[in-house]
């Protein structure tokens, strides 16, 4: 049988190696997990980014579309104005025109449009 005193250093001598097997295999075990977060970081990153780059993409196609959209409008709305404008002159210089050939059918003509007018009119009466 051996003496207690080596049988004591023997089991704190595997005590010892068992200990830094566990810190070698809590560093190994801390350095993966160091690297998956890390790579899970830069995957993270990386979709971050090209979302961002998306997003400022769309956004300036937008802003573009929106640009063409109000000059486009702005110039139909000028189209619009002037074509207006050319027919209140056509129809200013015909109702010249009728008033110096026939200022007659033109006064019958108001007075039809007032009577019409006053037709539609409410009539006026007692009120309750």
């Amino acid at each position: 049988m051996k003496p207690l005193s080596e049988t004591a250093r023997e089991t704190r001598a595997k005590a010892s190696e068992l200990a830094e097997k566990a810190a070698e295999n809590a560093k190994a075990t801390a350095d993966a997990a160091r690297a998956r977060i890390q790579e899970g970081y830069g995957r993270a990153r990386t979709a971050t980014s090209e979302l961002a780059s998306k997003g400022r993409e769309q956004a300036e196609a937008a802003r573009e579309a929106a640009g063409h959209a109000y000059e486009e409008g702005k110039a139909r709305a000028s189209d619009a104005y002037a074509k207006g404008k050319v027919q209140a002159k056509r129809a200013n210089s015909k109702l010249k025109d009728i008033a110096q050939e026939q200022p007659m059918a033109l006064v019958a003509g108001a007075v039809a449009l007032g009577a019409l007018v006053g037709s539609l009119l409410p009539k006026g009466g007692k009120r309750d």
